[in-house]
């Protein structure tokens, strides 16, 4: 049993990249779907506004660190997690894995042009990859049945979601008991090629995730019993 990794009261799985990825596969071969989430600052942030983070999160399978940043606000020091969460390695191990056995994978997507770039990196990173549908997520009645349909009728192996949070978890959780897949992969905002990790607005924002994220967790601090302010 793998130890867990808690940040802002959520449990993390606080597996290696190998092995997120044994776990992952098993959860492929059996049935029913399972749910994996790769969880970065910026959706625990979002999460944290809805006020059922904790709820929301601890109903999936697996909940893998997706960047540094949560790490290193926990306190870990373990060299090799921060490596790999820092290089998003299990995603990319899981991504050459689809490939690597022409897998066949739903997208999901908040937005036309989300879809579009999802879509893009994929064929030119990850060309053996079967995309067998990919569509655009709207919070519309009877959106998500269709949604179902068609993802059930595609036979596919995995679905890729790019929702932004908690869209992305409150789709599966009330979808998860008719879904037909393997696994479910919440990514969230998780795919950033090289170009666009250094790009400046995007190292900006991985500045203000982290501040908001340390004075959380500063302010649950001060209001546990017995951290008072008294000197």
């Amino acid at each position: 049993m793998c130890e867990k990794i808690e940040v802002l009261g959520i449990q993390l799985d606080g597996y290696t990249a190998k092995e997120a990825m044994q776990e992952t596969i098993r959860c492929l071969e059996t049935e029913p779907i399972s749910t994996i989430e790769i969880l970065a600052g910026a959706s625990v942030i979002e999460l944290m506004e809805t006020g059922d983070l904790r709820d929301k999160l601890s109903r999936m399978d697996l909940l893998v660190v997706g960047d540094r940043t949560l790490l290193d606000l926990s306190g870990i020091e373990d060299k090799t997690l921060l490596r790999e969460a820092e290089s998003n390695l299990f995603l990319k191990m899981f991504l050459r894995y689809l490939k690597k056995g022409h897998k066949k994978v739903f997208l999901l997507a908040p937005n036309e042009e989300r879809k579009k770039k999802f879509q893009e990196y994929l064929e030119w990173y990850y060309s053996g990859i079967e995309i067998s549908g990919a569509e655009i997520v709207e919070d519309k009645p009877g959106m998500s049945d269709m949604i179902v349909n068609k993802i059930n009728g595609a036979e596919t192996d995995c679905i890729l979601s790019v929702l932004p949070s908690p869209l992305q978890e409150n789709f599966i959780q009330e979808n998860k008991p008719v879904l037909d897949a393997g696994v479910w992969m919440g990514l969230g905002e998780g795919i950033k090629t090289s170009r666009q990790k250094n790009d400046k607005k995007t190292r900006l924002l991985d500045f203000f995730v982290k501040f908001k994220l340390k004075s959380e967790i500063k302010r649950q601090g001060k209001d546990q019993p017995g951290q008072s302010d008294t000197k």
